[in-house]
């Protein structure tokens, strides 16, 4: 569907919801994402939350993403060669492809059910995912449960999902045309604790088992003289666990941080530390300063260089994300919510925001992120 045709639907179904019952609320939310690289997306989202009866909700959700992405320096395969930043998929079979603008449109689709008769007792949920795009389905059926203890100050809430893929490479490229499947089994679980009137405390899990294909159809590797098509192990269980706290400052701004351990049974250990500054500045504009640390290890099949063409064990990958590295992030983000600045009653929820990140690791990677965007309730 043409980006702006459907733009033009999520417009008009967007409107004609205003319409309809009170306990309704339909969202509008616009980003652009570029970066020094000249990578470009953009995302267009309408969600819909609709009362049915009571404790019983009903939400929907559309997006749309348009991925522009440049002309790759290198050769496919070469680590110049890879998208480091979206890491969508990209059909290159040959140095010619390589020096070409690339366009991909990705649709998404989420339908979801949640029950909650007491606003402070047992909730729980369901939902169905589908996403489209040229080369690639996705599907995913989940739900979840919680419950709420002592008043609402602490909270159980675990969730199980299941997910079934398809890729299909593009014909044109050269790649072959095999059809994969891959298939996500995800269980999560999270305790939520109100410490004090100002603090929030935040502990959960999270295990995925992945089984079905898992390389990128598209990269190309050098192993043992010869130029030969990615291949990871078809099976991979993650694992890890997280910490969040949350603490408002009497200076009408607030402070998050949060942490992360994960390990897989690839031998990638990671860790991840992430702050964040949240600060009221005036009454009409919000920064929020952020800081991200993340370091791991490689996965025991990632070489530098393959001497065999079997590579490690029948394993070969180009992906530089199966390395060691270590990399930082730091940035800005500047909203400005249009409530009480004396704008039209139906502009009064929107909220612009305008953020500024820039990324760099120990692969001599380094981007500079501007991320725009505005939301707008109905």
């Amino acid at each position: 569907m043409k980006r702006a045709a459907w733009a033009g639907a999520c417009v008009s179904w967007a409107l004609a919801a205003r319409a309809l019952a009170a306990e309704q609320q339909v969202t509008a939310t616009m980003h652009t994402f570029s970066d020094s690289e000249q990578n470009r997306v953009e995302t267009y989202v309408v969600e819909l939350l609709q009362g049915l009866r009571q404790g019983l909700k009903l939400s929907l959700h559309g997006a749309l993403d348009r991925v522009l992405l440049p002309p790759l320096p290198g050769l496919p395969g070469s680590q110049e060669n890879v998208d480091a930043i979206t890491t969508a998929s990209r059909p290159v079979a040959s140095a010619e492809l390589s020096k070409q603008e690339y366009s991909k449109l990705r649709q998404e689709g989420i339908v979801g059910l949640e029950w909650a008769p007491d606003p402070h007792g047992t909730h729980a949920g369901g939902s169905l995912y589908y996403s489209h795009e040229s080369d690639y389905i996705g599907r995913q059926v989940g739900g979840s449960y919680s419950r709420d203890f002592r008043q609402g100050d602490t909270n159980l809430a675990f969730g199980l999902s299941h997910g079934f893929d398809t890729i299909r490479p593009e014909s044109e490229t050269g790649a072959p045309t095999v059809v994969h499947e891959r298939q996500t089994e995800d269980w999560t679980g999270v305790w939520t604790q109100t410490v004090s009137p100002r603090t929030l405390a935040q502990v959960g899990f999270e295990t995925t088992w992945v089984h079905g294909f898992q390389s990128n159809p598209y990269r190309q590797v050098y192993a043992g003289g010869e130029i030969l098509p990615e291949n990871h192990p078809d099976s991979r269980l993650r694992q890890a666990v997280f910490a969040q706290l949350d603490r408002y400052l009497m200076t009408r701004s607030s402070v998050s941080l949060r942490g992360r351990y994960y390990d897989d049974d690839w031998g990638i250990r990671a860790g991840t530390v992430d702050a964040h500054l949240n600060q009221y500045v005036g009454d009409h504009l919000i920064v929020r300063y952020r800081y991200r640390y993340h370091q791991q290890s490689a996965a025991y099949f990632h070489r530098d260089l393959y001497t065999e063409a079997g590579g490690i064990d029948g394993y070969r990958t180009g992906d530089y994300k199966l390395d060691d590295f270590h990399a930082h992030l730091f940035g800005v983000k500047c909203s400005v919510p249009f409530e009480g600045l004396g704008v039209r009653p139906w502009m009064s929820g929107v909220v612009l925001d305008l953020k500024v990140e820039r990324y760099f690791d120990s692969k001599s990677f380094a981007a500079t992120v501007i991320e725009t965007g505005f939301t707008w309730p109905f």
